[in-house]
C-alpha cells in the first residue's frame, strides 16, 4: 500500500507543482497549514457532506478502508477546477487546479457498494495533506459490506425460526421491491393505472408514474430527483392522505421502499409507497407527501387519482 500511495505521489507532484505555480500567481505569500486528519461516516452522519479542505496547486490525499470502484471518484458537475483525479485500490489524491471560490462535491463510490458524497471547499488557514475515511455503518451499510452480510445472516437465521416471510407487510415489502426492478416503460404482469403527478419542493423533483391495486393494497411507483448539489436526501416516512374526506383522513401506509439507501445530490432513483385502499371511495384522489430523514424536508404530491 505504501508502495503504490508513493508512486501515485510522485505522479502527482509535477501537476501539483504546475497549479502551484498558478495559485501563487494570483496569491502571492500564501501559507496554510498542512494537516492530517480522519474522517467517521456512522449512520446519523452518513447524509451530511463531510468538507475536505483543498488547496490550489495542493494534494490531497484521500485514504478508505474498501476499495474504490474503477473511475469511482467524481468531482460534481465542475470537472474542470481540477486536475485528473489519481487513484489506487483504497486512495484518491485531489489537486484542484486553483483555490475552490465555492463548495464543489465530490462523489466517491466504493466496490461494495457505497456511495461516500464530501463538500471540496478552500480555507486560507489550512488545507487537508492526508484525510482518513473509516466506516462504522450498521443499518445504512451497502449490501456487500461486511457489516451487512452479518446483518443478513442474521435476518434469514430469524425468519427461518419464525417464518416472518409470511405475514402480511413482509409480503407488502416484497412486492414493493420487485416493483422498484420492473421497467417504468414496459408492460408488467400486473395491472396498472398510469400517474401524471409531478412537484418541485426544497430542491426535490418528486413525479408519479404508475398506481397498483391489488389484494387491498394500494402501489405508488414515483421517481424523486435530488437537484441539492450539496446535499443528500434519505426517505424518512410516507404519508397518505384522502383528499375531500372529514380532516384529510390519513391511510395506512404499509412500507416505503426506496431504490438507494441514501441519494446523492444531482441524481435520480425510483421509489414505491405500499398503502391500504381507501376504504370510502376508491375513486378518491389522495395527497401523497415523504419526509426526510434526520431533517425537515419533505415533497407533496396532491389530487393523484388512484
Amino acid at each position: 500500500m505504501l508502495n503504490r500511495l508513493a508512486v501515485l505521489l510522485l505522479l502527482a507532484a509535477p501537476v501539483a507543482a504546475q497549479a502551484a505555480g498558478k495559485a501563487s500567481a494570483t496569491t502571492p505569500g500564501a501559507s496554510r497549514e498542512l494537516r492530517r486528519r480522519t474522517l467517521t461516516f456512522t449512520d446519523a452522519s452518513v447524509t451530511t457532506l463531510p468538507e475536505l479542505y483543498v488547496a490550489g496547486g495542493t494534494a490531497t490525499v484521500v485514504t478508505f478502508q474498501v476499495p474504490i470502484a474503477e473511475g469511482g471518484a467524481i468531482p460534481g458537475t465542475s470537472k474542470e477546477l481540477f486536475f485528473p483525479i489519481s487513484q489506487t485500490d483504497k486512495t484518491i489524491i485531489i489537486v484542484p487546479k486553483s483555490d475552490l471560490a465555492a463548495a464543489v462535491p465530490l462523489n466517491v463510490s466504493l466496490t461494495d457498494g457505497t456511495i461516500l458524497t464530501f463538500k471540496c471547499v478552500s480555507s486560507r488557514a489550512f488545507a487537508d495533506a492526508q484525510v482518513d475515511v473509516l466506516l462504522a455503518l450498521e443499518k445504512r451499510a451497502a449490501q456487500e459490506s461486511p457489516v451487512a452480510l452479518r446483518a443478513t445472516i442474521g435476518q434469514l437465521r430469524s425468519q427461518l425460526d419464525e417464518c416472518r416471510a409470511t405475514t402480511g407487510d413482509a409480503g407488502a415489502l416484497k412486492l414493493a421491491s420487485l416493483l422498484i426492478q420492473q421497467s417504468l416503460e414496459k408492460p408488467q404482469t400486473f395491472t396498472r393505472h398510469p400517474l401524471r403527478a409531478l412537484n418541485k419542493e426544497n430542491r426535490l423533483l418528486a413525479e408519479a408514474r404508475w398506481s397498483y391495486r391489488l389484494l387491498g393494497l394500494m402501489y405508488v411507483v414515483l421517481t424523486v430527483e435530488n437537484r441539492d448539489p450539496e446535499r443528500a436526501w434519505v426517505i424518512d416516512r410516507a404519508e397518505v392522505k384522502v383528499n375531500g374526506s372529514a380532516n384529510n383522513t390519513d391511510v395506512q401506509v404499509k412500507t416505503v421502499t426506496a431504490e438507494f439507501p441514501v441519494l446523492a445530490p444531482d441524481t435520480s432513483e425510483r421509489v414505491v409507497v405500499a398503502f391500504t385502499t381507501p376504504a370510502s371511495d376508491v375513486s378518491q384522489s389522495v395527497t401523497l407527501t415523504l419526509h426526510e430523514k434526520d431533517g425537515n424536508r419533505r415533497i407533496s404530491l396532491s389530487n393523484l387519482d388512484l
